[in-house]
């Protein structure tokens, strides 16, 4: 399948909907919020083309070609983060969509911009400004697209709809996203209309499922309540179930990756939509990197191994009471390793995420992460660890960043800025970081996965058809890559 795909000819707006992100390490990322726009644009009867840039060899000339050949009335464009929050290996984002932007201008110079993604949920009025966009919308996408879209193609005022961003006389103003909880009335993505998904699981991706937004945790770091607000508002479990199960027999998709803020939360809605898969008796592959310690009992550990979970990511970020109180998680030292025995009980592979660096790190508290996570990697789980904690507008990180003085209260952040606690000494962090890894290859950190070789060790892996998640075989992906390197 072509990844640009035109529907509905009419006398409606032509809108032409480009996806920019091309990170793919470790392994691409499906498009899901921009498909979710595509097919919302699709069901109110617009003329909708998608470009997807993740493969695309030259991505100036690809989106420059196609708003020639479409001549659209309005261009969307998805900014999906600022940069890859790593501060080893930094690669920042928006200089390249703000090259797309440029070309897609140039070629089309009478078509409205209109950007989206989640990167303005992060910083709306900080990235209008930046790309110089005639609009962008926060938020849900699907309703605030549709209604910008309508109102600019009947000349009506843009003003009152839920999360515009707009220019009102030199004056960027934001109209905060609406409080609509039916995600249910919603089409659905379609992915396989508007992605090419072979392409990405060739490349190691697997399929987004999303059974939920919103987040009631309030980690300290995170942005999930800035892009999708407090609270949950949940997606009925048989919706769920259809989806998964269109994508199985539609484009043989196999395996499912729940990319919800965390899929365990709440328990309740998560063991119903385990229950409605099981019902369908699918047959599937089930994963999630976005599993809290906070909400696993063994009555949801037991459904999930029923609907075809074999493995998960952990985001436990720490296992030292001192930090995982100040990073706010919800959760304490003793539950994760209870939430550890469990998981393993149910022989459900696990890769543990942790965050260093954050309030309160020490190095007595980081030997205590290290003493936990060779506890694990003994029992053959696997470890990724992040080095710093990337600060984003409207956090309580950002919070504490200025209040200490490592940030300056009139930044807009849009240029990577990374804290690091004032009781570890960086260089020396990450030296004990490297000779742990050493020690043992199923540790990664997360500046390994920018390896140039790892993307070409993660293709073979999925033209050998070799079982998912790939971060199982990251022994081996490191004994290679380190040889290589």
């Amino acid at each position: 399948m072509s990844s640009s795909v035109e529907r509905n000819s009419n006398d409606r707006p032509r809108v032409l909907l480009v996806s920019t992100n091309r990170e793919r390490q470790p392994y691409p990322v499906v498009p899901n919020g921009p498909a979710c726009v595509a097919s919302a644009l699709d069901a109110a009867g617009h003329t909708v083309q998608f470009l997807d840039l993740c493969f695309a060899r030259d991505p100036i000339a690809r989106a420059r070609d196609a708003a020639q050949r479409f001549r659209p009335d309005i261009i969307g464009v998805s900014v999906r983060n600022i940069d890859n929050s790593d501060a080893i290996a930094l690669r920042h984002y928006t200089p390249e969509a703000r090259s797309v932007l440029h070309a897609l201008r140039d070629a089309a110079p009478g078509a409205k911009i209109v950007a989206g993604g989640a990167a303005f949920g992060v910083a709306p009025e900080a990235l209008f400004r930046d790309l110089g966009v005639d609009y962008a919308v926060a938020g849900d996408g699907e309703r605030a697209s549709v209604a910008l879209i309508d109102a600019l193609a009947a000349g009506a005022a843009v003003e009152s709809i839920p999360g515009v961003v707009r220019d009102r006389n030199g004056t960027v103003v934001f109209t905060p996203p609406g409080e609509d909880a039916d995600l249910d009335s919603l089409p659905g993505p379609g992915l396989h209309r508007w992605i090419d998904l072979g392409r990405y699981q060739r490349n190691g991706a697997t399929i987004p499922i999303q059974t939920k937004r919103g987040c009631v945790y309030k980690c300290i770091y995170c942005t999930y309540r800035n892009v999708e607000g407090w609270g949950y508002r949940t997606r009925d479990p048989e919706l769920v179930a259809d989806e998964i199960e269109q994508l199985k027999h539609n484009a043989g998709i196999r395996h499912f990756d729940f990319v919800d803020s965390t899929f365990n939360s709440p328990p309740g809605h998560a063991l119903q939509v385990c229950e409605a898969i099981t019902r369908r008796r699918l047959r599937v592959q089930l994963d999630t990197t976005n599993f809290t310690p906070a909400a696993a009992s063994s009555e949801l550990l037991a459904a999930m191994k029923a609907a075809g979970f074999r493995s998960l990511g952990i985001t436990a970020e720490s296992a030292s009471d001192t930090v995982l109180e100040k990073l706010e998680k919800g959760f304490g030292a003793t539950k994760v390793r209870e939430v550890a025995e469990r998981v393993e009980s149910y022989g459900i592979k696990t890769l543990w995420i942790f965050l260093v660096g954050g309030p309160g790190e020490t190095r007595h508290t980081l030997e205590e992460t290290l003493q936990f996570a060779r506890w694990r990697l003994l029992r053959g789980d696997a470890v990724y660890l992040t080095v710093g904690l990337r600060v984003y507008p409207g956090t309580t990180l950002h919070r504490i960043a200025v209040a200490e003085g490592a940030v300056p209260s009139e930044s807009t952040l849009l240029d990577p800025t990374f804290y690091f606690s004032s009781q570890l000494e960086f260089d020396k962090t990450v030296r004990r970081l490297k000779q742990f890894a050493s020690e043992h290859p199923r540790f990664m950190f997360s500046a390994d996965s920018r390896s140039v070789v790892l993307p070409y060790l993660t293709r073979a892996a999925s033209v050998l058809h070799l079982p998912r998640p790939h971060w199982q075989y990251m022994g081996l992906f490191q004994r290679v890559a380190r040889a290589i390197g």
